[in-house]
């Protein structure tokens, strides 16, 4: 059977963040553009390609190669992934591929994807693939956006929020909003897990589709992306600077037990604030508040894995 043609999009800018793991090749010559492409070629892959700039419009790309009959190969970091992945959802006929060339990989990762170039570009050669879950996040008056890796609500989403902060307005406003977010006093939450609802003072709940997210965190360690469900996390009778400690604790893809978290596997999940509305974040992205619902897509993705 003949191979569909490739569009290899490349990241030249992905990874270096603050504890990364050791990258896709020592040799930066073989993670140019034109080298992956040459790669991908000598393989027996048509394959055409794309250095991505800054203005470019990565999930339209992706898009576009799939409605003209093109599998899409990523080579970058679990951003640049992610939009890709997001592109494909909408076309089952199309796969993707990933030369995993961020900072921590979560996606690449949690997929069973290799984190070495030839074992990488080899797997994409062979041809096989399978189809992977994704999440799907939904507020009110949206029509929600997938997730790959994990989406949180409360402490959780306060960490990314800081990030972001940080990019845009510096470190110190960011460290002052993390300061002030780990002081806000707890609220409840309602939880319905499927079809049961539960209270709970967490400072944090993370929904899973895959094992790691952020910064290598192994929160739900477990989490199967081809399992049909979502793995939910409730932090419960820890304070703020005990699941703070946790996270840094499974930085990295660090497993570590903690019996106080509480777990729990579903399809649907929707978190509300109990007195106020709390701030959620799907892979690292700010989602806006409360309330919010999680759902699983089983086999949304195909992947070369």
């Amino acid at each position: 059977m003949s191979r569909r043609p490739i569009l290899l999009l490349v990241n030249p800018s992905a990874g270096g963040k603050p504890g990364s793991g050791p990258g896709l090749a020592d040799d930066p010559a073989l993670l140019t553009a034109d080298a992956l492409r040459d790669a991908l070629q000598q393989r027996g892959l048509q394959t055409s390609h794309r250095e991505l700039a800054e203005d470019d419009d990565l999930i339209e790309l992706a898009r576009h190669a799939a409605d003209t009959g093109h599998d899409v190969v990523v080579a970058g970091g679990d951003g640049t992934v992610s939009q890709a992945a997001t592109a494909l959802i909408d076309h089952p006929d199309a796969t993707l591929g990933i030369l995993a060339m961020g900072s921590f990989n979560n996606m690449a990762r949690g997929f069973g994807i290799p984190t070495t170039l030839d074992a990488a570009l080899d797997l994409i050669g062979s041809g096989g693939a399978s189809e992977v879950d994704a999440g799907w996040v939904v507020r009110e008056g949206d029509d929600g956006r997938p997730f790959f890796e994990a989406a949180g609500v409360g402490l959780d989403a306060i960490g990314f929020l800081a990030v972001e902060l940080a990019e845009k307005r510096g470190w110190l406003r960011a460290g002052q909003a993390l300061w002030r977010g780990m002081r806000m006093r707890r609220t409840p939450m309602r939880i319905t897990i499927d079809d049961r609802t539960y209270r709970t003072g967490s400072p944090t709940v993370t929904v899973s589709n895959g094992p790691y997210h952020g910064m290598g965190f192994a929160v739900s360690a477990d989490a199967d992306p081809t399992d049909g469900l979502l793995d939910v996390a409730v932090f419960a009778g820890m304070s703020r600077w005990e699941v703070l400690r946790h996270f840094l604790a499974v930085a990295r893809r660090r497993r570590r037990r903690e019996p106080r978290i509480v777990g729990y596997r579903a399809r649907r999940i929707t978190i509300e604030g109990g007195r106020r509305a709390l701030p959620a974040h799907a892979d690292g992205v700010s989602i806006g508040t409360t309330p919010v619902t999680f759902e699983v897509r089983p086999r949304a993705l195909r992947l070369f894995r």
